[in-house]
């Protein structure tokens, strides 16, 4: 095994590591509510809908760099066998560094019927990842000529190419369980991923368990408000507020995620809030503001998050990691049997398990 020590000279490189420890890399889009699945895989078999989307964020790693997601997902009911697929594709990339990571799941989500209103939706996913750094953008020692970054120089050659092909590429398989209750009141979820505690060094026969992924914990729980029960005619119809909550902990980090979302008639605002706990300390993150407007069975939207707390720099180690995020997604449904209720614009409803 060569131990030779990689010196990276690049700030972004740096930033993402402190990203990847505390905010577990495939995991990072904002939207949690809507894109409820990229948490909790039984979301897939939500009221047994049949649907896909897309989403994209770029998120500012630092004044210099920025690192932009790409996230598609779809899922396919089977009414008569109870049952749900669901599919998602996840990948971003640092351009500076080169350092790029996909995660591909399979998720099998079951419905079990527990009263009038209220189901159950166990579920298990699989995964495959990949991550990756592009060598090309890394400095070894030996490149490092004179006084040494920033005052040296930096060669061309480095007599370490076996290096730079053991960081190439890392591959891995994810294996998770999870489960979603609700009606069309509320509804509750717990999350486990990573059970597998895979190991994602780079040339694949490192054992240290710190190459091994921690396992992630996650629960929500959302509840929604009719405003308008009565029809009054200063507000649309159709007028709710969906709160979200979700708690995730990874290894000694944890997050803390709050969104309200306000949906009148077609149209829906939003707030966000999140708060992180680690190393570092604990404080409030991210606030999120976010508009969507639904077109028949079309939910486009698009997030900005705030970032309140300023990233560690390399002359300090203080700070909570926060970034500035930019998000736009859409979405369509296309369960043949939900048009006559798609204009209630409602979130928790169970209309198309029957």
């Amino acid at each position: 095994m060569i131990k030779k020590k990689i010196n990276i000279y690049c700030l972004s490189f740096i930033v993402m590591i402190i990203s990847v420890n505390f905010y577990a890399q495939e995991e990072y889009i904002v939207n949690n509510s809507k894109f409820l699945q990229k948490t909790n895989p039984s979301y897939f078999g939500f009221n047994s809908l049949n649907n896909v989307g897309v989403l994209y964020n770029t998120m500012n790693v630092n004044a210099y760099d920025k690192m932009d997601t790409k996230y598609v997902f779809g899922s396919l009911s089977f009414e008569n066998l109870d049952f749900s697929i669901g599919l998602d594709i996840n990948s971003f990339k640092i351009q500076s560094t080169g350092y790029n990571t996909t995660l591909v799941n399979l998720s099998y989500v079951y419905k079990l019927q527990l009263d009038n209103n209220l189901f159950l939706l166990p579920a298990v996913t699989i995964g495959f990842g990949s991550r990756g750094v592009n060598p090309g953008n890394l400095i070894l020692e030996d490149q490092i000529i004179g006084l040494g970054i920033p005052f040296g120089t930096i060669g061309q050659e480095t007599n370490d190419e076996l290096v730079l092909a053991m960081i190439n590429k890392a591959n891995y398989f994810d294996l998770g369980a999870s489960f979603l209750i609700h009606n069309e009141k509320y509804l509750a979820g717990m999350s486990l991923k990573r059970l597998n505690r895979p190991n994602v060094s780079y040339d694949g026969e490192d054992d240290n368990v710190t190459n091994n992924l921690p396992i992630q914990i996650s629960v929500q729980g959302a509840y929604e408000f009719d405003l308008n029960p009565y029809e009054r005619r200063f507000l649309p119809r159709y007028s709710y507020l969906y709160t979200f909550l979700s708690y995730t902990k990874q290894d000694q980090s944890s997050i803390i995620f709050l969104s309200q979302d306000l949906q009148l008639g077609e149209f829906s605002f939003g707030l966000s809030q999140q708060l992180g706990t680690g190393l570092t300390g604990t404080g409030l993150t991210n606030i999120g503001v976010s508009i969507g407007l639904a077109v028949e069975n079309f939910d486009f939207g698009l997030l900005y998050n705030f970032p309140i707390r300023k990233p560690a720099t390399v002359s300090s180690t203080s700070g909570v990691y926060s970034p500035s995020i930019f998000e736009l997604f859409i979405t369509w449904d296309f369960s043949i049997y939900r048009r006559n209720r798609r204009g209630q614009y409602n979130r928790l409803t169970t209309d198309n398990y029957y």
